[in-house]
């Protein structure tokens, strides 16, 4: 085959793939129904409030809300948030999902003014079987639970699975890597 042909192929078939990857890319909602909805969805810059979401360029903005939309789909940061009850709590809010499977993990991070300064506060979320997310872990210095409440009830959550389970608490480290590290393990494995 001639080498221009070769590259005119080449270039011709990378091309198809990268158009058919940016195809698949799409930001869409899942409303309370159950229906999955592909759209763009727009965040505002200083957050207000969720955001919210078109289906067309020509669509009417529609906001969105926990009590309305189950989870939403950012393709752009490839980031997937879920609408979960907090421990304590009544009303759901999103949450970004870190993990999911028979374990949820999710993150919730909050800007904390102190003294003409910013920090970002960062706290974790777990979840097994519902959609009620009890506080793990935070960066914060206070936390309505103990450290020792947190990773006794983090204990209990994967001591259906021994392997995880006798892994942990051989090691017994409890930083946000580590955490993240077992609850992928814990859904990536059958329990015994």
């Amino acid at each position: 085959m001639k080498p221009l042909l070769k590259k005119v192929i080449t270039y011709i078939a990378a091309a198809l793939f990268t158009f058919g990857v940016k195809a698949q890319a799409q930001d869409y909602v899942i409303t309370t129904k159950g229906d999955s909805i592909p759209c763009t969805i727009k965040i505002p810059l200083i957050t207000c409030g969720y955001g919210n979401y078109k289906t067309s360029a020509n669509s009417q903005a529609i906001k969105i809300k926990p009590e309305e939309i189950k989870e939403y789909y950012i393709s752009k940061k490839n980031t997937l948030y879920r609408a979960v009850i907090k421990e304590g709590k009544t009303k759901p809010e999103f949450l970004l999902v870190l993990e999911t499977g028979k374990i949820s993990l999710y993150e919730e991070t909050t800007d904390v003014y102190v003294n003409n300064t910013v920090t970002q506060v960062t706290k974790w979320y777990v979840a097994k079987g519902s959609d009620i997310a009890r506080p793990l872990k935070t960066d914060d210095v206070f936390m309505t639970k103990s450290k020792k409440q947190r990773k006794g009830e983090f204990t209990t959550l994967i001591s259906d699975n021994n392997a995880v389970y006798t892994q942990y608490t051989a090691e017994n480290k409890f930083s946000f890597k580590r955490i993240r590290n077992l609850v992928q393990q814990y859904n990536s494995t059958t329990s015994i």
